[in-house]
């Protein structure tokens, strides 16, 4: 023990207190040893709660699972292995392993076991049994094509455990029946639901009617349409607009109308896909005052639809035919509106006031372009070279010539067939000076562009040279059997 005497510093003297201090004697610490921490004589570990505890069991759980699983799938995975078998060896599977066998079989192809396994992995328990079952089964064999197997699948819960199918199972068989085109089996298995009184569901009929008109029996969805009367289940919204867009498609114009009067007649309303089919049909036909109404009605449409380019095209060829060119630009701004800039836009645009011969309206839409830096494609520059050489006026002709080299715009076939049409052969040395002619022959301009103007002497020469358009050909080449070609005249 050692007695220290406290000391205190005032004034940079130092003063020992007279109340001793008793310390004990420690031991020396030794080189590489660092002070002793203070030890406790057990650990303390806080216990778990109840749902760390389940927690944990849970994920040992899934591990061992995981391992069964992957133990399963290692036997299963050589081509030659039964599941059968597999099965046998094991004994028995839980209701997650057998349904993970399932998903395994239908991965690697071999869907056409399941029905094997689900028959030997019942039979071990009898509760395995079920509708419920059959019908995931069913639908799987369906959808992988294996309808035949599926059907095997309802006779035995008819003749061996005598269930009674339902309803769902009866419609996956249908359904896979109809797929495949098999008219005869759907029907069939239609009518014992009917005759079960099972009502089928709307789909089923749809089904039906879209595959027959995928094999251009439109007598048979009309009688698919009474059959679905007198069974009860009355054709609903998506029936009818199915049965318009059909018969647009197929172009019998008098069974869409009927139909559509029904669907008004009944209130229903008509789905955007289903107003765009009559509205091809009737630009099809070529029918302009029917077509400009749907046209209207698929502008107010919500939300907006947005047409494709053929079908633009085919609208346009019917304003163009019927001399309504001032259509052509309202076309343009209404698809601008919803798409944007695009080519087919600014040729609508263009070509509306090319047509009309007016040289303020083409030159209005040239500087709109410009303001909204949308770049010259050659079927913007045939059209106006197009309405310049109809209107004589060759100093604009001249003009769009060298605003092309200016902006880079590469011309084509249609280009060299409007300058030999317009001025002769002389008008083309600027572009043979370029080395434009020794490069491949190309059509980029828009078949609008050709239908407002037509094809020319150029082009139809062109056609009845190369008729077959079996060869490649080079715009120099091409020129010299056109000149030769009029020469034999």
């Amino acid at each position: 023990m050692e007695i220290l005497l406290p000391s205190i510093t005032i004034n940079n003297k130092l003063f020992l207190c007279k109340t001793p201090i008793i310390t004990k004697r420690s031991k020396p610490i030794t080189r590489n040893q660092s002070p002793t921490k203070p030890q406790f004589s057990r650990s303390y570990k806080p216990l778990k709660t109840t749902s760390e505890r389940q927690q944990t069991l849970q994920f040992d759980d899934l591990n061992r699972n995981w391992n069964l699983k992957r133990t399963l799938f290692e036997k299963l995975n050589h081509k030659d292995s039964d599941p059968v078998r597999v099965l046998e060896a094991d004994g028995n599977w839980t209701k997650e392993l057998f349904w993970a066998v399932v998903g395994f079989l239908n991965q690697t192809s071999r869907s056409n076991q399941v029905l094997k396994v689900f028959n030997k992995w019942s039979s071990i328990d009898e509760s395995r049994v079920s509708v419920f079952n059959y019908e995931r089964i069913v639908r799987l064999l369906v959808d992988e094509g294996l309808v035949d197997v599926a059907v095997l699948a309802l006779k035995d819960m008819k003749n061996i455990h005598g269930m009674q199918p339902s309803s769902e199972i009866y419609c996956s068989v249908i359904r896979g029946f109809i797929e495949k085109g098999r008219f005869e089996d759907a029907l069939f298995h239609l009518k014992v639901m009917e005759d079960n009184e099972m009502k089928p569901h709307v789909s089923i009929y749809n089904g039906l009617i879209k595959s027959y008109a995928k094999n251009d029996l439109y007598d048979e969805m009309a009688k698919c349409v009474k059959r679905m009367e007198s069974n009860g289940c009355f054709p609903d919204q998506s029936t009818y607009n199915l049965l318009i867009k059909e018969f647009s498609l197929a172009g019998l114009i008098k069974m869409m109308e009927r139909t559509y009067r029904i669907v008004v007649s009944k209130k229903m309303d008509l789905e955007g896909s289903t107003v765009v089919a009559m509205l091809e049909a009737y630009a099809n036909f070529g029918d302009l005052e029917k077509m400009e109404k749907v046209y209207r009605t698929v502008l107010r449409l919500k939300p907006r639809v947005c047409l494709k380019d053929d079908l633009v095209h085919k609208v346009a060829c019917v304003y163009i035919e019927n001399y309504m060119f001032s259509k052509l630009d309202d076309m343009g701004i209404n698809l601008y509106s919803r798409t944007g800039n695009s080519n087919i836009v600014w040729c609508l645009r263009m070509l509306s006031h090319a047509c009309l011969l007016s040289r303020m309206g083409m030159e209005s839409i040239v500087r709109e372009m410009d303001y909204k830096k949308v770049k010259w494609s050659v079927t913007i520059a045939n059209t106006m070279l197009f309405a310049y050489a109809k209107m004589n006026d060759f100093r604009h002709f001249k003009g769009v010539i060298l605003e092309m080299a200016a902006r880079d715009v590469k011309p084509d076939i249609v280009t060299c067939g409007i300058l030999y049409d317009a001025r002769g052969f002389d008008e083309l040395d600027y572009w043979r000076k370029r080395g434009f002619f020794r490069e491949v022959v190309e059509l980029k301009t828009d078949p609008l562009v050709l239908v407002a103007f037509g094809k020319g002497d150029f082009l139809k020469i062109v056609e009845e040279v190369d008729h077959t358009k079996s060869q490649i050909w080079s715009y120099e080449r091409l020129i010299d059997l056109v000149k030769l070609h009029r020469q034999c005249i």
